[in-house]
């Protein structure tokens, strides 16, 4: 199979897959109604899908054409340490320069394989000397998920679930981390952005414990609260501890930073607005600011830093930062809603206590916003590549000492 055939061949299948997750993630988030036939429901959810299927296969090829340049003339062996050494964190990234130029000078092909598969491991795993602080960390972890297992269970068994899972997934993230670095060192992507992390990290818990305990008829079932739990850590893993390809850039992160912040309170400063009385509803809000603004971030950024790559990041940036602190701000403002007997979506009439707010909150902070936005980046990013080419803004992978 030639390099063209395979590019198209792996273009189609990607398309393909998140053609069809987003046609799943639609089934669940808006069911088939009983009198609805399956045939035209399939085919309006696919057509509903197809900017994300989009946006897939253009990262897909992007991907592809950033290989081809970074890997050309290298023999399997060299492109297996060229993918280990992308992983290391900053404070090991000497070392794996030292490896790469070490497996220069071996010349057997089973030698340069053992070479780079010994690379490989000491680079995945963690130094002998540093494993006991991983086990105490990893220790930790389980006490603490016990332990948060036990006390809601106590306090407030509704956030059971929640509780044990987000424990368990934060514990997971913070061992792997620990094995990866080499000493403690601070937040890759800086410190804003985790201060803006853990904001929304704490103000969204907070909240929920919050309604949880004072609204008697606000439920959280358990496919919700794994969900939360699930947002929430992968939200502070990339606040606190990133890969390293989403910190490249200084201008992507603090554009996207930015962005996010402004969003989110752009959100809180429409509901306050709002005539609530007069159908004056945020999903509007929702449905059009989010996604707009990914795609002008990742569009000036790519233009600004001549990188297809940096637009993404501003973007995930901007995604982190309006999902945590958006959480917060939309649950808040649903129950005012609620409490109005105003549905804040759709501005439909809601009449007793439905008690889904928390439900809503997750499905469209967490769910919706990210499902509806993410593509709209991709496109952004690969319109600002035509000033400078897509191949060359592809191809350029913006050092951090470059990025204003």
């Amino acid at each position: 199979m030639t390099g063209s055939r395979g590019l198209w061949v792996g273009t189609l299948l990607v398309f393909a897959a998140v053609d069809v997750g987003y046609v799943l993630l639609l089934g669940l988030s808006s069911p088939r109604a009983p009198e609805e036939a399956l045939r035209p429901y399939l085919v309006e959810s696919a057509i509903l899908a197809s900017p994300a299927a989009l946006a897939g296969a253009l990262v897909w090829v992007a991907w592809r054409w950033r290989l081809a340049v970074r890997f050309a003339g290298l023999d399997l062996p060299a492109r297996l340490l060229a993918t280990a050494v992308a992983t290391l964190p900053a404070d090991r990234r000497d070392w794996g320069v030292a490896m790469t130029a070490e497996l220069a000078h071996v010349r057997r092909r089973r030698e340069r394989w053992r070479f780079a598969l010994g690379c490989t491991r000491a680079a995945v795993f963690p130094p002998r000397g540093h494993r006991a602080l991983v086990a105490i960390v990893a220790a930790l972890s389980v006490a603490v998920a016990a332990g948060s297992g036990l006390a809601t269970a106590r306090t407030l068994p509704e956030l059971r679930v929640f509780a044990v899972t987000f424990a368990g997934l934060v514990g997971v993230l913070a061992t792997v981390a620990v094995s990866r670095a080499s000493r403690p060192r601070r937040p890759a992507p800086g410190l804003p952005i985790a201060a803006a992390g853990l904001a929304g990290v704490v103000a969204a818990v907070a909240l929920t414990a919050y309604y949880l305990r004072t609204e008697a008829t606000v439920v959280l079932d358990r496919h919700a609260a794994v969900t939360l739990a699930v947002a929430l850590a992968a939200g502070l893993w990339l606040s606190l501890a990133p890969p390293r390809a989403l910190t490249t850039s200084r201008r992507a992160r603090r554009a996207g930073l930015a962005v996010g912040v402004a969003t989110a309170a752009g959100l809180a400063l429409n509901a306050h607005l709002n005539d609530i009385a007069a159908g004056q509803i945020i999903g509007l809000y929702l449905l059009t600011v989010p996604v707009t603004a990914l795609f002008l971030t990742a569009f000036f950024v790519t233009l600004a830093d001549r990188s297809f790559w940096a637009g993404l990041q501003a973007a995930v940036w901007a995604l982190v930062a309006t999902c945590l602190l958006g959480f917060g701000v939309y649950l808040v403002e649903t129950f005012r809603y609620w409490r109005a007997g105003v549905h804040p979506i759709d501005g439909d009439g809601i009449y007793g206590a439905a008690g889904v707010q928390l439900h809503e909150a997750i499905g469209w902070m967490l769910t919706a916003v990210p499902a509806l936005a993410l593509p709209f980046a991709v496109f952004g990013a690969a319109l600002g590549t035509l000033s400078t080419g897509p191949r060359e803004a592809v191809v350029r992978f913006v050092p951090a000492s470059e990025s204003s």
